[in-house]
């Protein structure tokens, strides 16, 4: 009896240890090791629903039933492999957690982006199209954070219409759709219009899973077409092997 206590007592520290390390590096509770690829990503879910940090960080997302995670994280997975190794090193992106109902500051998300802990967060009961997009858009807040030299907000402000004013924070408007606008005027969508560095981040996710019709927004927008030209030549100052779609 003794012996086989022990042995299970051998056998369950390891999994507690690597929970703790978990928290240790991202300070987020509750979360295991899913899978890690050959870029070095470790994939994480919800073994428990958590939450963690305070105020506009304030995160809370629930546990995803395992057997059903496999198909959105191939997804997530197809996505991240847009980039390459070199890249995602080159950002300090490492860790991507998947879990279902996210809320940041109690507002529901598809994805948040801590680049402090070289992590982004996905909402995994997502609409795929905007799901995939989304991937995208949190990569780009971690790029951003870490080379914010690169990307001028001035210069930015300069490419919209001159009386065109951005709302004091990504949440302050009501009507922030992440739908692509039939009239652009020089946003991609609703949620483009409400920082800087959103409309950064709408703007790099379409460019990077373009395909012709926004291809066509982009040429019949000159607005949009300087602000990709914008995103592209800053991306590839950071990493000059990056390749766009």
């Amino acid at each position: 009896m003794k012996l086989n206590s022990l042995l299970i007592l051998i056998f369950l520290i390891p999994f507690h240890a690597k929970s703790d390390q978990i928290y240790e590096l991202i300070k987020i509770p509750n979360l295991k090791l899913y899978k890690t690829d050959d870029k070095s990503i470790r994939f994480l879910i919800a073994d428990k629903n958590f939450s963690a940090g305070v105020g506009v960080n304030s995160v809370n997302c629930e546990k995803f039933e395992e057997r059903k995670i496999k198909n959105k994280f191939y997804l997530t997975k197809k996505n991240i492999d847009f980039y390459s190794k070199n890249f995602l090193k080159k950002i300090n992106l490492k860790f991507v957690i998947l879990c279902k109902n996210l809320t940041v500051s109690d507002i529901p998300a598809i994805g948040f982006a801590n680049p402090e802990m070289k992590t982004i967060i996905l909402n995994l009961n997502s609409n795929e199209k905007i799901f995939q997009r989304v991937i995208h858009h949190e990569i780009f807040h971690i790029i951003h954070k870490n080379f914010e030299n690169y990307f001028n907000k001035d210069i930015w402000i300069k490419l919209n219409n001159s009386e065109f004013k951005y709302s004091q924070c990504s949440t302050c408007k009501k009507d922030t759709g992440l739908e692509i606008l039939n009239v652009t005027n020089g946003f991609f969508t609703k949620y483009a219009k409400t920082t800087i560095s959103e409309d950064m981040a709408e703007t790099f996710s379409f460019l990077v899973t373009s395909n012709e019709y926004i291809q066509k927004k982009i040429d019949d927008d000159l607005i949009l077409k300087n602000k990709t030209i914008f995103i592209k030549e800053n991306v590839l100052k950071i990493y000059k092997n990056f390749k766009f779609r």
